[in-house]
Parts: structure tokens; sequence; C-alpha cells
């Protein structure tokens, strides 16, 4: 009797880790189907992310190289112009303890006078300026979601800052006639406080030159860049200031423009990055501030 009760509960333990194992075939079917529709889910979530992420890419790379504005607003919160004063404004307020009392360091013309507040807020408008020539001809060539951020990789001519030196040391000779006689004292000193009266000097040569004077230069031929995006509780992915400053640093590159490279007027750049149409350049007219 013991011996058919262990051969029964035996039998009963075989038969049911059996039954557990074996599903009908309609069962079968149905966990196979639904573990095709959760990977197919989770790849159409992925795709559709994706997407999302290229298209406020593009809001934002417009925005930046353009000017355009369209749903820039809905996407960042603010407008473009907005945006643009706010990291116009921090750039001051993160410089401007170099150049104090202020009346010690204003660039005084002939006709009127710069404040180094002012002349700060006008360099970095002016780089805002210069990065919105690049135009809408950019590409976004891949996206990498990291759930919380997300990298984007685009292709996109760039600005040729070598070219810009260039077009800075016309500005220099124009304004050498209206009032700012000692460029040549500030650039041969190793005097720290001459020194810092030159940096706050290139930057205001920088706006007036790409501002007032509104000069031609080259770019750099398209290449890949990466912009790190993060993203919002609402499920955007929004440019933060700091990855936007990497983005303007990387954006300038330290090179001459590419012989026969477009210029932003349209023009062709011959050896290092001068222009072939001189008449182009406003420079020989000798501007006036």
């Amino acid at each position: 009797m013991k011996k058919i009760l262990k051969f029964g509960v035996l039998t009963a333990c075989v038969l049911l880790l059996g039954a557990c194992s074996m599903l009908p075939k309609s069962e079968k079917k149905k966990s196979e189907d639904v573990k095709t529709e959760q990977s197919s889910s989770s790849s159409s979530e992925k795709e559709t992310n994706e997407k999302r992420i290229e298209k406020d890419a593009d809001i934002i790379l417009r925005a930046v190289f353009t000017d355009h504005s369209s749903g820039f607003t809905t996407l960042m919160g603010t407008s473009v112009d907005k945006w643009k004063k706010g990291i116009s404004q921090a750039y001051v307020d993160e410089n401007i303890s170099k150049y104090t009392p202020e009346e010690d360091y204003t660039i005084d013309l002939k006709t009127e006078s710069f404040t180094p507040s002012k002349t700060l807020e006008l360099f970095d408008q002016a780089r805002f300026k210069v990065l919105a020539t690049i135009g809408d001809d950019f590409e976004i060539t891949g996206v990498e979601d990291d759930e919380e951020t997300a990298t984007v990789t685009f292709k996109s001519r760039a600005i040729a800052t070598r070219d810009l030196a260039n077009v800075i040391n016309l500005a220099k000779a124009s304004l050498f006639e209206n009032g700012i006689e000692d460029v040549k004292e500030l650039e041969d000193s190793t005097n720290p406080d001459l020194e810092k009266r030159l940096a706050l000097l290139n930057n205001f040569l920088f706006y007036y030159a790409f501002d007032r004077m509104n000069e031609d230069f080259g770019y750099i031929e398209p290449r890949e860049f990466t912009m790190e995006l993060t993203k919002t509780k609402e499920g955007r992915y929004i440019l933060t200031d700091e990855s936007f400053l990497e983005l303007r640093k990387s954006i300038f590159v330290n090179e001459y423009s590419s012989n026969d490279a477009a210029t932003r007027k349209g023009n062709k750049t011959t050896d290092s990055g001068s222009k072939s149409d001189s008449s182009s350049s406003s420079s020989s007219d000798k501007s006036k501030v």
C-alpha cells in the first residue's frame, strides 16, 4: 500500500509538472502574440520618441541658424528674442566685474561712448547675428535617446573665425580715423589693465564689423556637430543655456574658409578667406561711427 501510495504521489507530481509546462497551442499562440505586440509597441514608442526629438531639434536649430521662430515659444517657454537677450545678459553679468569701475573702461568715439556693459551686450548679440547667417541648409543625421537627455547629430556649415579676424582688422583700420588712437598702444602693451582694455576693444570691433559695417565672411564646409537636449516633464526636448554655449563654441571653428566657399553675401572666398569681390566690403568706405 505504501509503495502504491508512493508511486501514486510520484505520478501525480509528474503529471502536475507536465500540466504546468504543456500549455494548449491556443494559449501558446496568445503568449507569443502578446510578446510580439509588446516588442512592436516598444519599437513604435522608440520611433515616435526619436521623431519628437528630431522635430524639437529642428525647431531649435532653425531659431539659432536663421532666427526662424515657429514652434520655439511653445517648446522653450519664451520667444527667440527674449531667450537670446537672456543669454547675452548672463554673458554681461559673468564678465562685467573685470571692467569696474565702468567709466575707466568706457570706449569713447567722437560721436558716442560705449560702456563695458553695453560693449559686452552688443558683442554677444553680434555673435547671435553671425550664427543666424548659417541658414537652414542643415541636416539632422542621428538621434540618441538617453531617457532624460538626447544627443542630436547634425551636419551643417560653420563660421570660419579666421575670416572674422581678418574682417575685424579692417574694422580696426576704419576706426583709427574715428577717435580710437590708442589701439596700437594697447596691442603692444603687457600691462594687465591694458590687456583687459584690448580684450574689450576686440569685443567692440566684432560688433562694429558685423553689425555696423555688415561685413562679409566665409564659412567652413559642412561637417558634423552634436547638440545635447534635455527632456521636460511634458516629454519635449529643450536646449539649456549651457548646452547652447557648447554648441556655439563648436560652430565657431578656428579655421579659414576653403577657397571658393560661399560667403555671407553670396560671394566666393579666395586664399585665407578673403573675398573675391572686394567691392562688397564696406570697410573701404571708412565708415564713420
